[in-house]
């Protein structure tokens, strides 16, 4: 066992503030399956709730390194006590919150918000993209003074995030003067820029280095804190393997953050990985590496389009002049540049093929491309779920685009799909594939009048599938697996649900299901008990 401030806790690691454990259906189930995680290092709170950057919010920006502009977004301090109020983590675990404002009252009033459920505090003096918080707030080493001053005199642990660009002699000084009891060190190296054919990737156009590029960064500064203190230091800069860990405890670091090693892993995979940063610590081996994800597709690739249909004034779909290897089921990100991006479901492979729906402002924009125009595309991303032929494919609206894939790569299959009226039911290829289709729309003016829902019980006692395929609106998703529990063990019904995505390589964690796992990157098919 380890301890933390007089806690015993199960393990030395932590996964630093805003990855991964960013909801708090993830830390739950971070806490109850990970022991080697000891810290649980929630994302940075703020008083009022902050949407954050619109997409893209993250890049990468060399090997092991990525680019982030997240925009600090959190549902403010009330909403989040709320949430917290909602789960159950073991006693071993101690809760780190992480908290920003603009000055010492703004941190004062988080603090007292969230005090019932934190076991200490992390400030956030150094997030570095921000333009009034954060790093902004950190360099006035007189400010850091007195917040620093103000949320230690509460009572609880209270931790401050460095940033690399401080004085860190001065900083600490002042810092430990307010009553400091630790440090966090490195937040992320910023503000940076960032192109790809010449264009500014991030929305913000500046963002803040993770990953392998700051791991020597780190190392000093933890040098330079430990020969003034001898408090808790948290490490937190490019870990991913156990030697990174042993420079960092030779350095003077008491406990470990890994954040940017973790992109790509599932949650199955990131609990095998820190058993193995344990086992590799303790054994001295190197098996955690292999588990590392060396080839994740974030590199932009530009698509001209070949062809657009449009099937109703706000439904329409984009063709276009190449192909793209991916398996049913897995999603692409469309960027366009100073416009944004978004992910979606890829109907067809051959051409590549997009089934839209205008939404909001980036669907809106996607709408006014016209053939030969450009775009580009990151990805594919996500699972393909191994299924029989005799699956049921259950979409809705633009949900069918999720589908048709796996009818076209396993012909045979039956389909029903459904949408509001017949302009938005997109189905002619799926007639070519599947062995029988059944059609419904909302009006009743193509195929039988309902829901699809209303007539899946009669079509699951018709066709007998081994599986199931839901992919559509949340409510008709939920709606159809209720049934298809009746007829179906729970681990052969998969379904894809539109969370929102933003990384699409599981560390936002912005699309985290009630269960606590990641769509992006444990789904989009889920199980009933993944939802």
């Amino acid at each position: 066992m380890h301890s933390f401030f007089g806690k015993e806790i199960s393990g030395p690691f932590t996964i630093p503030s805003g990855i991964v454990t960013t909801d708090v259906t993830v830390i739950e189930r971070i806490a109850n399956t990970v022991p080697e995680i000891g810290i649980l290092t929630t994302k940075s709170i703020g008083l009022q709730p902050k949407t954050g950057n619109r997409e893209p919010i993250i890049a990468r920006y060399a090997p092991r390194t990525i680019i982030n502009a997240v925009g600090l977004s959190n549902p403010g301090a009330i909403h989040f006590a709320q949430k917290l109020a909602t789960i159950k983590i073991p006693k071993n675990k101690f809760l780190l919150i992480s908290i920003f404002g603009g000055d010492e009252n703004e941190f004062a009033q988080v603090a007292k918000i969230l005090y019932k459920y934190a076991d200490g505090f992390e400030l956030n003096l150094s997030c570095p993209h921000s333009k009034r918080y954060g790093q902004v707030v950190g360099a006035n080493y007189e400010l850091a003074y007195k917040i620093t001053r103000a949320v230690s005199a509460l009572g609880k642990p209270t931790l401050v995030k460095i940033s690399p660009s401080f004085q860190i002699e001065t900083m600490i000084d002042g810092l430990l003067r307010a009553g400091a009891n630790g440090f966090v060190a490195i937040n992320t190296k910023g503000p940076q820029s960032f192109t790809h054919d010449n264009h500014p990737v991030l929305s913000n156009k500046v963002g803040s280095l993770s990953g392998r590029i700051i791991f020597n960064i780190g190392l000093d500064c933890v040098k330079r804190i430990r020969r003034l203190t001898d408090l808790p230091i948290i490490a937190n800069a490019g870990i991913s393997t156990a030697s990174d860990i042993k420079k960092y405890k030779s350095a003077g670091a008491n406990y470990f953050g890994i954040g940017t090693a973790l992109t790509g892993l599932t949650t199955d995979e990131i609990r095998r990985y820190f058993y193995h940063l344990a086992f590799d610590l303790a054994s001295n081996t190197n098996e955690t590496s292999l588990i590392l994800k060396k080839n994740i597709p974030m590199h932009y690739m530009k698509f001209r389009i070949k062809n657009k249909i449009q099937l109703a004034t706000d439904m329409f779909v984009l063709e276009f002049n190449q192909g793209i290897s991916i398996k049913p089921g897995q999603y692409v990100f469309v960027w366009i540049p100073e416009k944004g991006e978004k992910p979606f479901s890829v109907f067809d492979d051959r051409p590549m093929s997009l089934l839209i729906q205008n939404r909001g402002f980036f669907t809106i924009e996607l709408s006014k491309l016209e053939a030969g125009d450009t775009v580009y595309i990151r990805g594919p991303y996500g699972n393909s779920p191994k299924v029989s032929k005799n699956t049921l494919l259950v979409g809705g609206g633009s949900g069918v685009a999720g589908l048709y894939l796996f009818a076209k790569r396993k012909k045979g299959m039956t389909a029903i799909l459904g949408a509001k009226d017949k302009k938005h039911l997109y189905f002619e290829k799926f007639e070519k594939v599947c062995k029988k289709i059944y059609l419904t729309t909302d009006k009743g003016d193509f195929g039988k009048k309902g829901f699809i829902t209303q007539y899946l019980d009669e079509i699951l006692k018709e066709s007998k599938p081994d599986y199931c395929l839901n992919c559509g609106p949340e409510p008709m998703v939920h709606a159809a697996i209720e049934k298809e529990k009746k007829a179906l063990p729970q681990e052969r019904i998969f379904s894809s649900i539109e969370y929102l995505t933003k990384c699409g390589i599981g560390l936002c964690g912005s699309c985290a299901t009630s269960k606590g796992y990641r769509n992006c990157i444990d789904g989009t098919f889920l199980t009933p008990m993944q939802i």
